[in-house]
């Protein structure tokens, strides 16, 4: 699950309150009525104690600007890869 938008490089896990983040990537799924939408490999800050993931609000707007489309074209499930 991701976690909360991040918007500073030093920041405090919400889960464990420990570790720092490093950059990587995760799979959202996000799901609206009947469908449901699978990205991988959308860039993210992993905290390296619990693993929580963050994403960035840049990250997060082109995300829900992509899932709109792809909702809007009818489809019920989907795998994607995320582009920024």
């Amino acid at each position: 699950m991701v976690g909360f938008l991040f918007q500073e490089k030093t920041m405090k896990c919400v889960i464990c309150r420990n570790g720092s983040t490093s950059e990587g990537f995760v799979t959202v799924v996000l799901e609206r009525n009947k469908t449901i939408l699978v990205f991988k490999q959308v860039p993210a800050q992993v905290f390296e104690n619990c693993g929580e993931e963050y994403i960035s609000l840049s990250v997060n707007k082109s995300l829900l600007t992509q899932a709109e489309k792809e909702y809007s074209r009818g489809v019920s499930l989907e795998l994607l890869n995320f582009a920024a």
